[in-house]
């Protein structure tokens, strides 16, 4: 929950932002800076289709709990990034594509660990149960996580980052507190 509660409010703050410095520093116009959103989503989706399969490699290979734990210590990296990129008006398309595509690239390898390790610690008859508390959690943070981060943005524009690598280290932990997976 607190990985998918980050991960789409920094997904919405890093679009407005790309947004708000294309009009603003790069003097684009509406049809422009919208593009860029497009861009944006392009960016994104590169390195989802470059590296699933290789992370469904890596996830099954490899302990997940590591595997999921690196990969969000990569993403508190990202996100502090971003807020330090914010926080000293640092803010540049190629700067915050790039970060971006990271934070694309690092979530490619986080939803197979993570999806993969109930099975490995819910007992059968409990799977169904995880299965669907897993989806409420994961929806709850998808409608919960844009509008956190837009409020945390109106009050400070570097805040919804910070609060993000906070929320993903909270994940990492809990995910390192799991036991080892048989």
């Amino acid at each position: 929950f607190a990985s998918v509660l980050a991960t789409t409010g920094m997904v919405v703050i890093i679009g407005y932002q790309i947004y708000d410095v294309a009009r603003a520093e790069y003097g684009m116009s509406i049809p422009a800076a919208s593009f860029q959103l497009g861009l944006l989503g392009f960016a994104q989706f590169v390195p989802l289709f470059l590296l699933t399969p290789v992370a469904g490699v890596v996830a099954d290979r490899f302990d997940r709990r590591y595997v999921a734990a690196a990969a969000m210590v990569l993403d508190v990296a990202v996100a502090g990034t971003l807020g330090f990129v914010t926080i000293t008006q640092w803010r540049s398309l190629p700067v915050l594509f790039g970060l971006a595509a990271t934070h694309g690239a690092v979530r490619v390898f986080v939803s197979p660990a993570l999806s993969a390790i109930a099975p490995n610690i819910v007992p059968a008859a409990l799977i169904p149960r995880a299965i669907a508390l897993n989806s409420i959690a994961f929806q709850s943070g998808a409608v919960i996580g844009p509008a956190a981060a837009g409020f945390l943005f109106a009050s400070e524009r570097s805040m919804p980052y910070w609060v993000s690598a906070v929320l993903m280290s909270v994940a990492v932990v809990a995910v390192l507190a799991i036991r080892s997976l048989p």
